[in-house]
């Protein structure tokens, strides 16, 4: 009822002590990037910072990062993390309801419709700890902060790759996919007034690579035939259209690693950014990665 205030939920002594890091400035925000099916590497490195005894206070991401941060501030466990993002972009294949190319390619249908099923119609205002998640505005050519709405509705926002997802259209404004504009939201956790800020990069220049050299494409019986018995590298259409959308992010990413308290970025070259079946493999590896920077630091608890 009080715009631009935050709030906070108060359930037990946990939460208290959360809002006291908060006022005195030892409290810990997490900002996840986005990245595609590389994504998955949050759920193994958010595995390991709680196992190292880390306490996340503030919680916002962009894209896949935002999807994955959802989670975390919705206070899930370890289990239904894995469970619940496994049931949704593994089983429930989310970029198959393909459609005419004229906006884009797929209707968007069955990421609403699963985003709808795992967060139901909850507010973002609603999440156990406070949260934020990114889009890029193209109507006003900027990016937009959402920390209030229905979850699911600027999840689908954020998550809105040009050319592959259809933007979302409301009160006359066209949204798409954060990364295009500001994909590792650094800045904004500053600005939320934490103590320190624990930021997870799953962007990399290595993402796409081609095996053939030509300027235009072979007729399509031969391109039939070499991605068949050839198997020659070269990047599909949802690949490249969810690369361009995330390029012009990448410097200004770069300039936000400064902002970090403590930076992960987890190894995932081996990915490709819609390889949603390497699922276990890129948790994994986030994890593996996060215990690495977490032993090198030698102490989590400390970092505030």
């Amino acid at each position: 009822m009080v715009p631009g205030e935050q709030h906070h939920h108060l359930r037990n002594d946990r939460d208290i002590e959360r809002i006291a890091r908060l006022l005195i400035g030892r409290s810990i925000g997490l900002v996840l990037s986005g990245g595609g099916a590389r994504g998955f590497a949050h759920i193994g490195v958010v595995r390991a910072l709680r196992e190292a005894g880390m306490l996340i206070d503030y919680v916002g991401g962009t894209s896949i990062g935002a999807i994955i941060g959802a989670g975390v501030a919705a206070d899930w466990s370890d289990e239904e993390m894995f469970d619940n993002y496994r049931r949704s972009f593994v089983i429930g294949r989310p970029l198959k309801d393909y459609t005419f190319p004229f906006v884009s390619l797929v209707t968007g249908r069955q990421v609403a419709h699963l985003l709808r099923a795992e967060f139901g119609p909850r507010d973002i205002t609603d999440l156990a700890l406070p949260y934020f998640c990114v889009t890029a505005n193209l109507t006003a050519g900027r990016a937009e902060v959402h920390r209030s709405g229905p979850l699911w509705f600027w999840l689908r926002a954020s998550c809105a790759i040009p050319g592959v997802l259809p933007p979302v259209f409301h009160r006359r404004q066209v949204y798409v996919d954060g990364a295009v504009i500001n994909n590792l939201p650094v800045d904004v956790m500053r600005a939320q007034g934490v103590g320190e800020v624990v930021a997870v990069d799953i962007g990399a220049d290595d993402i796409l690579h081609a095996d053939v050299e030509e300027y235009a494409l072979p007729p399509f019986w031969r391109l039939a035939w070499q991605r068949l018995f050839q198997r020659q590298r070269r990047p599909g259409i949802l690949s490249i259209l969810l690369r361009s959308g995330m390029v012009n992010a990448e410097a200004a990413s770069l300039e936000r690693h400064a902002l970090t308290s403590l930076l992960l970025t987890p190894p995932l070259s081996d990915i490709e950014l819609l390889e949603w079946h390497a699922y276990e493999r890129a948790i994994e590896a986030g994890y593996r990665h996060a215990q690495q920077v977490l032993g090198r630091a030698n102490a989590p608890r400390e970092l505030p």
